[in-house]
């Protein structure tokens, strides 16, 4: 396995994390419980195995190709039993916005195949990605593909960044309300645009970003003391983050094994039922 990262410039590094690729992606493991970040993705699958997705309380989906995750409030199970060759577009919370043209909440915990929004487009992109002969060349491609739609986009109100550079900052001490007040919108139409660039609530938004600080240091230590762990992230009680921990992940604390320190999110599973 191979794992490549690109990190574009500007324009397109305000809107875009990284891009990453994955050439023979084949784990020991047969799927892996991918846990919420708050983000949204484009994954792109150039092999022919099909994306095979398990959510919540909902029936199994199968994607071919190019596929769109919306942010995540809630974990998902993707199968992993099968070689892959991924490439991936991670967006910063709230950069998707521009390159879809779908309000951020309609596809809120979905997953959808890239041709449902890009159309055509989607379709084309892939096929010149699969004729790509190297990952820097792919990274290259997509890296035009996505720049010709941030051209002419309409952009983010300021506002919204603004309130997610605190967020981001401090998740689990800055009050919604003072965001508010600093930003002179009203609360109605603050949360309104929040949802519509970003995809969740800012409290969402906000317990994610604290659970996402909760991972890293469980990831970074050995024998963690959720205690520690709970007060460092701005938690009530033990109890507080147990609670939290499991209603976003379907897990507790103690059950929590990620694939690495890099990949926090990722949770091999050995056994799919």
């Amino acid at each position: 396995m191979s794992l490549k990262t690109y990190f574009p410039s500007k324009p397109l590094s305000d809107y875009v994390q990284m891009l990453w690729s994955w050439d023979g992606y084949h784990p020991p493991h047969p799927a892996e419980r991918i846990l919420p970040t708050g983000v949204m993705e484009i994954t792109i699958n150039l092999t022919d195995a099909p994306f095979r997705i398990h959510h919540v309380n909902r029936a199994p989906q199968t994607i071919h190709g190019a596929m769109v995750a919306g942010a995540q409030a809630e974990h998902f199970v993707v199968e992993t039993n099968r070689p892959m060759s991924l490439l991936s577009v991670w967006f910063k919370p709230g950069g998707a916005f521009p390159f879809f043209g779908v309000l951020g909440d309609e596809i809120r915990n979905c997953h959808l195949p890239l041709e449902a929004i890009w159309r055509s487009a989607a379709n084309q992109l892939y096929e010149q990605l699969s004729e790509a002969k190297s990952s820097h060349h792919r990274f290259c491609i997509l890296e035009r593909a996505l720049l010709s739609r941030l051209y002419g986009a309409t952009e983010r109100h300021r506002a919204i960044d603004y309130a997610l550079n605190l967020f981001q900052a401090s998740p689990h001490t800055l009050k919604i309300s003072d965001v508010v007040d600093a930003i002179g919108l009203s609360s109605t139409r603050f949360i309104q645009l929040f949802r519509a660039d970003v995809g969740m609530t800012p409290k969402q938004f906000c317990r994610i970003q604290r659970l996402q600080r909760a991972f890293q240091l469980m990831s970074e230590q050995c024998n963690s003391n959720l205690i520690e762990i709970a007060l460092a992230c701005g938690y009530y009680d033990q109890s507080h983050f147990i609670n939290e921990f499991r209603r976003f992940t379907g897990i507790t604390p103690s059950a929590y094994a990620p694939q690495s320190r890099e990949h926090n999110t990722n949770l091999p599973i050995y056994q799919l039922s």
